[in-house]
């Protein structure tokens, strides 16, 4: 009896619970919703910032070179509840309480063991190993869960219970806030509760542009969505259709569009509430044209600074959802790598995520250098594309850096 959008809340709050490598109420949310009788789209952004007394100087005085990839210290406050509130507050029609019946249900009873997942545990078992907290809930006698095992975690049930009863709240405000930030200072974290009283997701406009008739949509900074669009802009000119799907010569010809899209990014893009950077200019078509002639047929450009290769498997998940109605949701939501920081906030489930050490810098200068209330440039990412106002594309894919070029 519901819609597009309670379907997708539903599917988040169940994934949240039985993907747990990828995702869940520690992590965080990008979300493109299409609402069919006003052509509307909107964007919902909710990733967390950094802990008070997070500083660059903080960390090198600790003695790091570098930010810590697990740990407390690599968490950032967890958007995803406050993603679901304004979600469901906005466009679903069906109690909070059904749509994460079933989530609360695999959290209480148990599911069973995928074998990735069961792969996954074995491939993080010294992460989880680390904290008392998350061994006690994963692991038996030392031992992950295997394939097919039943896994239960009653005490994300009943955060998920509170949730139910006190909304994003109770998350960042009440008594399962003042939980999770006395678990995480307990680990040797940093959160105070007023980190997690001022978090919000951001409701917006998504960023756009068109290419061949369609109007792409896609998720605002910190997202790093905004490459796909500078990308298309790039290649629009070129004859891609002439040369052939995943033919060498258009392969080539986006290969050498991402270097310049993503050169850009590691230069410029950090989050607007701290760094200034020119999005519309880099998004906007007269740039796609100045920047064009760095693209040639016949040769290789630079290798791009400080990009890696990437995990194409991805520790992360994206579902797309649509309705008889012409309603779509297009949501992307991750911890960031796989079982995020390792830690379980003792007593409430809820395994924090590492998007903070993944994301922030200790370099001088940098535009993602750490800092207190600042989000890191998120590679989480999604869009919708249409033509004639109408959904045609929704996509999204798992991936780090991989997902801008997916689109393309």
């Amino acid at each position: 009896g519901g819609n597009a959008f309670d379907a997708a809340l539903a599917v988040a709050a169940t994934e949240a619970v039985t993907l747990v490598p990828v995702c869940g109420l520690g992590g965080d949310s990008f979300v493109l919703l299409h609402q069919a009788a006003t052509g509307i789209i909107t964007g919902i952004n909710s990733s967390g910032a950094a802990a008070t007394g997070a500083t660059a100087d903080f960390y090198r005085n600790e003695g790091h070179r570098t930010m810590p990839i697990d740990g407390p210290h690599s968490a950032s406050v967890p958007g995803e509840v406050a993603a679901w509130e304004e979600i469901h507050r906005r466009f679903c029609s069906q109690p909070i309480s059904q749509l994460l019946d079933s989530a609360i249900s695999y959290a209480e009873d148990g599911f069973p063991v995928s074998p990735n997942i069961a792969g996954s545990f074995q491939g993080s078992l010294s992460k989880l190993a680390k904290h008392p907290s998350s061994d006690a809930i994963y692991l038996t006698n030392g031992n992950p869960p295997a394939e097919g095992d039943i896994l239960k975690n009653r005490d994300l049930a009943r955060s998920l219970q509170r949730v139910v009863d006190g909304g994003a709240n109770e998350f960042y405000r009440g008594g399962l806030a003042k939980e999770i930030v006395k678990a995480h200072r307990k680990a040797g974290g940093l959160f105070t509760e007023d980190d997690f009283a001022n978090h919000h997701a951001d409701v917006y406009d998504p960023i756009t542009t068109t290419y061949h008739g369609h109007t792409i949509y896609q998720t605002r900074p910190p997202s790093q969505g905004y490459l796909l669009l500078q990308m298309l802009n790039l290649v629009e000119e070129f004859d891609l259709t002439s040369l052939g799907q995943n033919s060498a010569a258009a392969i080539h010809l986006m290969v050498e569009a991402k270097k310049v899209a993503f050169d850009d990014r590691n230069r410029l893009a950090g989050d607007p509430k701290f760094v200034e950077w020119p999005l519309d200019e880099l998004i906007g078509k007269p740039y796609g044209d100045s920047k064009r002639g760095l693209i040639k047929h016949d040769s290789v450009a630079q290798t791009v600074p400080a990009l890696q290769p990437v995990d194409v498997d991805g520790d992360t998940t994206y579902f797309c959802v649509a309705d008889g109605d012409g309603n779509c949701v297009s949501w992307i939501h991750s911890l960031s790598a796989g079982f995020g920081s390792g830690l379980v906030a003792d007593g409430t489930g809820i395994l924090l995520n590492n998007r903070a050490g993944r994301g922030f810098s200790l370099e001088p200068g940098h535009p993602n250098i750490i800092e207190p209330g600042k989000r890191t440039m998120h590679t989480l990412n999604c869009y919708i594309a249409t033509r004639d106002g109408s959904p045609v594309i929704i996509g999204g894919t798992p991936g780090g850096d991989f997902q801008a070029q997916c689109g393309l």
